[in-house]
Parts: structure tokens; C-alpha cells; sequence
């Protein structure tokens, strides 16, 4: 079997420097998988470029955090671009990868392969609500548009057209939904695996979230049984329910 970095040009992970329990984590996490990566330092929320902010976003409530982690996406999309890799595999710092993690990605590797060039394979969301038509196809791609960003794989064409779009436009969305508004935007095809294969460790309970202002209202441990209780009731529940109605005639394919 490929490993990982036989299927992608670049791993990047998007971090801050001061994060050393994060670090730790994604290090041990990525070296179960046999995976290299380089970190994305650059433009931390307290090192921030003011001419740069200035340039990029426009007046809006973002918080300096998030405007931090557009810029590292931005950031990596420039660097994969100048090099003219074809596709790059971005995590984020507290990413949790499934133990079947290289069989599944190269199942969806193969399949981003026949795709014509220009978009996004989003690997995470296994606790966010989708619709009944994703619980019903085979993937091992499901074209919908992302809903977080904690592990996705960009091609050239699609970073390619978001850099093209940032040159006019100004930002006023996080990283998740400004890549939904330019893909949608440019043409830009997104997709979500089948059977997820990364999870949020902010979301599992290993750490605190920084980012979601839901989250941070709650303690980790509510945040873990609700998660839990997410992921049972929005896909095992709802996907034993589907196949139970198909069984019995009362729901058509």
C-alpha cells in the first residue's frame, strides 16, 4: 500500500507556536501513521502583520484567532501553488486520524483521481448533521460542501482559484465558510468522505476548543457526551432507521 505521502505532494499542519500540548499531540498521532508534515507557524494571531490583516480582511466581527488560521490556509495555498504541487493534504493541530486511516484515504485518493481538476475532499464531520442521501451512497466521495476544515485535501486548480479570488475580494468569513463561499463561488467541486476519517480533538474531549464560541460555553465533559451522543443519534440511529424502511418497502433508494 502507498503511504500517505506517496498520495499527497505536501502534509501541512496548522498550528501556533505556543501550542506545545498540540504539537505533542499531532506528533504522536501522525507518527502512528507513518506520516510526514511540516508545521504551519506562520501568522499567529500575536504576530499578525497589521499591513497584511489590512490587505486581506475587511471590517467584520472576526476574532484575531481566526483570521489567524485564514491566513495559514492562505499561506499554505501560496506555497502549494509556487510549487506547483497537485494536491496537499492540511490538518489541523488537534486532528484525531482513524485507525483505518491510509486504507481510506488512498480508497479516496483513488477516487479524487478521476475528478476533473479544481476541488476539496473533506475528510472530517462524523458528529454534523447530513442528509439522508449521504447516509444512502456508496462513496467513497459524497459531493456536498464542507462544514469544518479540521482535515481536507486541496488540488492545485482549486488553490489556485482561491488565490485568484482573495486578489479581489476581501475576507470577512473563518477559514471553513470562506472556502465554501470561493468554492462555490469559482466552481470549485466539494466533497466529503463516506466514512469520515478525522475528527476534532477539541471535539472528542482532548482539548479545549479555542476557536468555537459554542464549545467554549461548556465543560469538556459535556462537550465529549455530547458528542458522543451527536454522532450516535445523527448517523447510527438515523442510518439504522433508513435501512430499516428500505427493508421494509416504505422508502425508496
Amino acid at each position: 500500500m502507498s503511504t500517505i505521502n506517496d498520495l499527497v505532494d505536501a502534509v501541512y499542519v496548522l498550528s501556533v507556536r505556543s501550542f506545545a500540548q498540540r504539537h505533542a499531540h499531532i506528533e504522536r498521532e501522525l507518527a502512528r501513521h507513518g506520516i510526514a508534515f511540516r508545521f504551519m507557524f506562520d501568522h499567529d494571531a500575536a504576530t499578525m502583520d497589521p499591513a497584511l490583516v489590512a490587505a486581506t480582511f475587511a471590517p467584520s466581527d472576526m476574532r484575531a484567532a481566526h483570521q489567524s488560521l485564514v491566513l495559514k490556509n492562505i499561506q499554505v495555498w501560496r506555497e502549494a501553488v509556487a510549487h506547483g504541487w497537485r494536491r496537499v493534504l492540511v490538518l489541523e493541530d488537534d486532528a484525531v486520524l482513524a485507525p483505518d486511516f491510509a486504507a481510506r484515504f488512498a480508497e479516496a485518493m483513488r477516487a479524487a483521481d478521476a475528478l476533473a481538476p479544481g476541488w476539496l475532499v473533506f475528510l472530517g464531520g462524523l458528529d454534523t448533521k447530513v442528509p439522508d442521501s449521504y447516509l444512502l451512497a456508496r462513496g467513497p466521495l459524497v459531493a456536498m460542501p464542507l462544514a469544518t476544515a479540521e482535515g481536507c485535501v486541496h488540488d492545485l486548480e482549486a488553490m489556485r482559484r482561491r488565490l485568484a479570488w482573495l486578489e479581489r475580494n476581501k475576507v470577512t468569513l473563518a477559514a471553513d465558510h470562506l472556502m465554501q463561499r470561493i468554492d462555490r463561488e469559482c466552481g470549485t467541486a466539494q466533497y466529503w468522505l463516506r466514512h469520515p476519517i478525522v475528527e476534532q480533538g477539541s471535539v472528542v474531549g482532548l482539548f479545549d476548543s479555542v476557536l468555537d464560541a459554542q464549545r467554549l460555553k461548556h465543560s469538556r465533559a459535556f462537550n465529549i457526551l455530547r458528542n458522543r451522543w451527536n454522532k450516535f443519534q445523527r448517523r447510527r440511529l438515523r442510518e439504522w432507521r433508513l435501512r430499516l424502511l428500505l427493508r421494509l418497502g416504505l422508502r425508496k433508494p
